[in-house]
């Protein structure tokens, strides 16, 4: 059983991955820090194996399996990153792998996971909620292991524990780490190493207005494990929470913020000039809360979550 997420089965989790990821840098920006009145670090899994963090909760989830259920294979619905990662993962242990998308997901996501080796179904609807409720109906037809893209504690740690056990590594005792927030599970993870290494520092959760899942369900006290989402450019924020990273983000995070999808697309086109980095907008949440004034001075890490936008969208974004 590997339990419930916590420190141990982090550092646990973080030896087992390690030999298939990139540690990626934690760079200082000049031009965010003049901006923020402080020091602001960009932690660059952008620069991951197949562009986004979610490559190593998919390995955990994998080095966990009992050897029986790899044998079997697994099965994921994903907007698109945690489907890579899972593809490259069960590369990596000769598992069968079967990745469901919603119908809106980027077509550069979808050809990473087929050259990745897995087999690929378009879900008929638009949404990742109910793409995963379609996913659900017909279970019976992908594979013997379901390996969700945040409700499993072996995902959690891998994504945001290992991330943010580098970053301390870097950068002790930060006064701010500005964290995506979609399902909740880079967000969660991460939280659980601040509170546990340096509980000084502060922890925010940055949701998009167009799919705000764990906003909603810190509002109501109760988890949203579907929302009606507007269309958006962080299709990897896009959906509800589950009942564990909503426990879990209440438990770790100081504050959950919000951010327009205006400020996500300019984010995108910032991140391109000022750093010569490619984002998806996902990945510019952070980027989006701390040029809209959140925070303000201190040291600040930002996670750059994912690199994976489609070109033709990026070129949109770039034009004045």
């Amino acid at each position: 059983m590997v339990g419930e997420p916590s420190l141990e089965l982090a550092l646990t989790v973080r030896g087992l991955i390690a030999p298939h990821i990139r540690r990626t840098p934690l760079l200082r920006s000049e031009a965010l820090s003049r901006f923020a009145g402080g020091e602001v670090f960009l932690k660059c899994e952008n620069l991951q194996f197949t562009g986004s963090f979610k490559l190593r909760g998919a390995l955990a989830a994998l080095a966990m399996l009992p050897d029986e259920s790899r044998r079997k294979g697994v099965y994921t619905c994903s907007a698109g990153n945690h489907g890579l990662g899972l593809a490259r993962a069960a590369g990596v242990f000769g598992v069968p792998c079967t990745v469901i998308l919603p119908a809106s997901a980027p077509r550069v996501k979808e050809e990473g996971i087929r050259a990745e080796g897995a087999r690929v179904v378009r879900s008929p609807f638009e949404g990742y909620d109910d793409a995963e409720a379609w996913m659900r109906e017909r279970a019976g037809a992908w594979g013997e292991t379901f390996v969700s893209a945040f409700d499993d504690p072996a995902v959690i740690v891998g994504n945001g524990a290992t991330v943010m056990l580098e970053i301390l590594e870097d950068l002790p005792d930060p006064d701010w780490v500005v964290l995506p927030c979609g399902g909740g599970g880079l967000s969660g993870g991460a939280g659980l190493v601040i509170r546990e290494l340096c509980p000084h520092t502060r922890a925010v959760g940055v949701n998009t207005e167009a799919s705000p899942g764990m906003w909603l369900s810190w509002r109501d006290g109760r988890a949203h494990e579907r929302v009606d989402s507007a269309p958006t450019i962080a299709e990897g924020l896009e959906g509800g929470v589950s009942e564990r990273t909503y426990r879990l983000s209440r438990r770790v995070l100081d504050d959950l913020w919000t951010v327009p999808e205006s400020a996500l697309g300019r984010a995108v086109g910032w991140v391109a000039r000022e750093e010569r980095m490619i984002v998806e907008g996902s990945g510019a949440a952070a980027i989006a809360a701390i040029r809209e004034g959140r925070p303000r001075g201190g040291r600040i890490v930002a996670i750059l979550s994912g690199s994976n936008i489609d070109p033709e969208r990026l070129r949109k974004l770039l034009d004045p």
